[in-house]
């Protein structure tokens, strides 16, 4: 049995071209044991082969597939017999042995009829035998009648099986989707960390000259003061973003391994994760990808197709129970002492030997037990409307919201772009004065911060609007696609 038990996942992670950001470079970090070095590619690809969460929903879809073939087994004809031996002891002291012995095939039908088809024989005594056969059907013609009842447990169950190959389908888009946030917050929290280092040291560079002025009196000290508490304020920052690189590395290796104990000393080394370059988000083909591909969207439709199944069954129940028996025995083969005749009935070559039919009618009153279940089956049923209703709402605002965060985030990339390079310039100039004897450290010191700021508001809105994507893919149902990710249900 395959590793998966119930998918076989064929991966084809042929990514749409991307855009990246030219200016992201991963800053050098230190050496630790070892180094595990991953694309994006990489490492959605180890997600889907050994994240534990999809390997425990991977069970879901075969066990109702065996669910499935219980409730088909329902119809399955069974082979019958039996054996008996009988004696009865008489008056006079002597004994009489009878024997019988059948061997035939009953089972049920989709149309809710009861069969038994049967070869029986019965000796006397060891004088003779009586050999034969049996038909005998036992038809609901109300209750329990028609494929719509005999059919439900099938059809749900069938159902059921969609329903969990959906549910599949959205671990891994969940998991998919987690591997990209956390991907692009490792990246990020990279370049931040990158930034407050240079920012640090550009402090401490600031307070080595500072200093060297001082000692020649071309400065004050509190200049140097200024700048040497600044760069152990930085510091901080260095730290914090540190921090959070470690961080987000845990995070990545337990989505994508399930050692993450061997991993915890191993250095992940990323490669810039692509932009994806769209246009203008369009929130109407999003809708429809949302109610074509949403996994729960389409469980919410499943959920309701059992309730309707549901109310059909139980209407049913609350009918009387009316049915038809019908029997038919023919007489084969008997055998007298050393004589051996064709007996059919006895009553000439064509006649049955034994024939029955009747009615059977039963009803409780007031029906009460019936009656409730299918009052509750008929709310069920509305209650699922319902949320079916309440699902495509929350649907509809979901995707446009994640298409206006798309939006929203690309404009910050624009607008923190813009300020980045305005707040280089000014620190430029500030440089310029510094060294004119115009400015002081002090002023340096709030351009190279703001410097900083500026640059960590691109680095979020970048990692934001990949996110946003990621989201808005998630919000669509189409992360699968997008990702050239195909799901093949297992044999």
């Amino acid at each position: 049995m395959p590793f998966f038990p119930y998918c076989l996942l064929i991966l084809s992670l042929i990514f749409l071209p991307l855009r990246g950001v030219a200016q992201d470079q991963t800053p050098p970090r230190e050496a630790k044991i070892a180094s595990l070095n991953l694309t994006l590619r990489d490492a959605i690809k180890m997600a889907i082969e050994q994240n534990l969460a999809i390997h425990v929903d991977a069970f879901g879809p075969d066990i109702a597939r065996a669910r499935t073939q219980e409730a088909a087994g329902v119809f399955d004809p069974e082979l019958r017999g039996d054996l008996t031996q009988r004696t009865t002891r008489l008056g006079d002291g002597s004994e009489d042995r009878t024997g019988s012995a059948s061997f035939g095939i009953g089972g049920l039908t989709p149309l809710g009829t009861d069969y038994d088809v049967r070869l029986h024989t019965t000796s006397f005594d060891y004088r003779g035998y009586r050999s034969g056969a049996a038909f005998a059907i036992n038809q609901p013609l109300l209750r329990g009648f028609g494929t719509d009842v005999n059919l439900a447990g099938l059809r749900i169950a069938r159902v059921n099986e969609e329903s969990s190959q959906w549910g599949f389908r959205q671990q891994v888009i969940d998991v998919v989707s987690q591997t990209h946030v956390i991907y692009n917050e490792l990246y990020a929290a990279i370049r931040q960390h990158d930034a407050a280092r240079r920012s640090r040291d550009a402090a401490r560079q600031l307070e080595a000259d500072e200093r060297a002025r001082a000692s020649i009196g071309v400065r004050i000290g509190l200049d140097v003061t200024s700048a040497r508490a600044e760069a152990a304020a930085r510091e901080e920052a260095v730290l914090l973003t540190r921090q959070r690189i470690e961080d987000n590395e845990r995070y990545l290796k337990q989505l994508i391994t399930r050692q993450v104990e061997a991993l915890l000393a191993t250095e992940v080394n990323i490669t810039p994760p692509p932009t994806p370059a769209l246009g203008r988000v369009d929130v109407e083909a999003g809708l429809r990808d949302a109610f074509t591909y949403r996994p729960d969207y389409r469980q919410a439709k499943l959920d309701l197709t059992i309730r309707k199944i549901n109310v059909v069954t139980t209407r049913n129940a609350t009918l009387p129970r009316l049915d038809l028996n019908a029997s038919l025995a023919l007489l084969g083969v008997t055998r007298r002492d050393a004589a051996s005749t064709l007996d059919f009935g006895g009553g000439g070559a064509r006649s049955p030997q034994d024939w029955s039919a009747g009615l059977v009618f039963s009803m409780p009153v007031p029906n009460r037990s019936a009656r409730g279940r299918h009052d509750a089956a008929r709310l069920l049923q509305a209650q699922a409307l319902v949320e079916l209703h309440r699902l495509e709402q929350a649907i509809i605002v979901e995707v446009a919201n994640a298409a206006g965060n798309i939006e929203t985030a690309r404009k910050r990339i624009d607008t923190t772009r813009e300020a980045l390079e305005l707040a280089q310039e000014s620190l430029d100039a500030g440089n310029e004065r510094l060294r004119a004897g115009s400015a002081t450290a002090f002023e340096v010191l709030e351009l190279q911060r703001k410097l900083t700021e500026a640059e960590a508001s691109l680095i979020r809105a970048e990692a934001d609007y990949r996110n946003a994507v990621t989201q808005f893919d998630r919000r669509t149902g189409t992360t699968l696609l997008r990702n050239r990710i195909t799901i093949t249900p297992g044999k």
